[in-house]
């Protein structure tokens, strides 16, 4: 242990987790090895470690990520891997495993770091409610719950994941009508879409993916539309290789500012993800094929074992993640829009498996892609969805599910200085500023903050965040902060 800890009642850091995920729980398990801390409430409304992407109601799905990379640990062998083979399951660090397994991980981690810190003297709260706002001044700040309470904090872990759903326009009007479903969703609530139903799924990505494994298996007819009109890259395996030095070469060669610089070393990315170490690219012509044609050629070419970008993904990822929140913001957020569909496509791939299942739906005429996106969609007398769609022509639907994507999270700084958590643009108010070492900053000329944000609400500041790896780098980096102050 780095040093003794104190019991609540004899002083020692009092920190408060917001949000209760598995970055939530990544967050706890590495202030175990911090000491100094006195109390750590975690304020969440849902069980800790058990939210709704990691339930046993969609044992159907599997993680995109493989086992190597989806650990509380960042480091060294997978811990999650460990885990599972502790409990007799025959996994690889390869392996795509169900994602209630991830669920009951986080879970169990939790309860051992729990009761590990509750040893050592500190007080370990659940706070079953939300944060709304964060107030006061660092090292006293004051949180206010829905419930109009109010806790005390000297750091805050802000954990709370992505922004609130985008909403494609067409749909908008409708958002909490009958029939119709926007993610993030419960698999029950997808379950409650009628059996046999002929369901409009706005999206395409890997939400859109999961969305309709979960619904073609009960009959529903499902047509997908997105701008793209494409589906994520197929991939066999998504695992940490020997290190090429992206990043290194990356900071050396492109600068920090100039936009030329920016371009060329994310097309360096782009091409080494594209093309691999060795062999042929693995790449199928893209807007050549249709979407469905290519996810096919791609599953083949998967199968032969001809896919040599994926393991070059998880280094690109974090080289991403190392370089890019050092830039202003409008340098990566023009370098991300030049390149984002070609990055999203091999970043955010799919399990050979899930290619093969979406393969299965569309050759029973369960599954299509529309090719195009809905111009207005009408409800109609009797329950029914008319969609006409871009080219003028018109369609029918029993149920419309969005799985859009998500917007930023929507964090922001009052004119008074009170940081607003999920409540959107206020007046005279601005977004909070993320900084590469986490920390929020709210506004210039104040003080360095003791509010960091973790995982997905680090988004877009750390552009690649929808897997466990980085929240667990993030849980880490903020561990080390407060380590080294006690050393200071």
């Amino acid at each position: 242990m780095a040093g003794q800890r104190h019991a609540s009642g004899g002083g020692g850091r009092r920190i408060v987790v917001v949000g209760g995920g598995p970055t939530a729980v990544a967050a706890l398990t590495h202030l175990g090895s911090v000491s100094g801390i006195g109390e750590v409430t975690i304020a969440s409304r849902n069980e800790i470690g058990l939210t709704e992407p990691f339930s046993p109601g969609g044992s159907r799905l599997i993680c995109n990520t493989s086992l190597d990379v989806t650990s509380l640990d960042p480091d060294g062998p997978s811990d999650l891997l460990r885990y599972l083979a502790g409990r007799g399951w025959p996994v690889h660090r390869e392996d795509f495993v169900p994602r209630h397994l991830v669920g009951s991980y986080a879970r169990e981690r939790y309860l051992a770091a729990r009761d590990a810190m509750s040893r050592e003297g500190v007080r370990i709260r659940h706070e079953r409610d939300e944060v709304r706002t964060v107030a006061g001044e660092p090292g006293a700040y004051r949180l206010t719950l829905a419930s109009g309470r109010v806790l005390p904090a000297g750091d805050v872990l802000l954990c709370t994941g992505g922004g609130g759903p985008f909403v494609p326009p067409a749909l908008r009007e409708h958002v909490g009508s009958p029939g119709v479903t926007v993610l993030p969703a419960s698999p029950a609530e997808l379950r409650a879409v009628p059996a046999g139903a002929r369901v409009l799924l706005l999206g395409s990505k890997l939400s859109a993916v999961d969305t309709a494994l979960l619904l073609c298996p009960r009959g529903c007819r499902v047509v997908m539309a997105s701008p793209s009109g494409q589906l994520p890259a197929v991939r066999t395996r998504l695992t940490r290789q020997p290190d090429h030095g992206f990043a290194a070469r990356w900071q050396d060669r492109a600068g920090w500012a100039a936009e030329t610089g920016l371009r060329r070393a994310v097309r360096e990315l782009l091409r080494a993800a594209r093309a691999g170490a060795d062999g042929p690219s693995g790449i199928v012509p893209g807007r050549r094929l249709h979407a469905l044609e290519r996810l096919r050629a791609e599953t083949e070419r998967a199968a032969a074992g001809k896919v040599p970008w994926q393991d070059l993904v998880a280094e690109v990822i974090d080289a991403m993640n190392t370089v890019l929140p050092h830039w202003p913001a409008h340098d990566r957020e023009r370098v991300l829009a030049l390149h984002r569909e070609a990055v999203s496509r091999y970043v955010s791939a799919i399990p050979e498996r899930n290619a093969r299942l979406l393969l299965h739906y569309a050759d029973a005429g369960l599954l299509s892609l529309a090719g195009l996106c809905p111009e207005r969609i009408d409800h109609e007398p009797g329950g029914s969805w008319r969609v006409k769609w871009q080219d003028g022509s018109a369609s029918r639907f029993d149920h419309v599910v969005s799985a859009a994507g998500h917007r930023r999270p929507a964090h922001t700084v009052t004119a008074s200085g009170e940081l607003r958590l999920g409540q959107g643009p206020v007046p005279e108010g601005s977004p909070v500023r993320i900084r590469a070492d986490l920390r929020l900053e709210r506004g210039a000329g104040r003080p360095p903050e003791r509010v960091w944000a973790l995982g997905s609400a680090a988004w877009p500041v750390f552009p690649v965040v929808n897997y466990l790896r980085a929240a667990a780098q993030h849980a880490r980096c903020v561990a080390r902060q407060l380590a080294e102050e006690n050393q200071a």
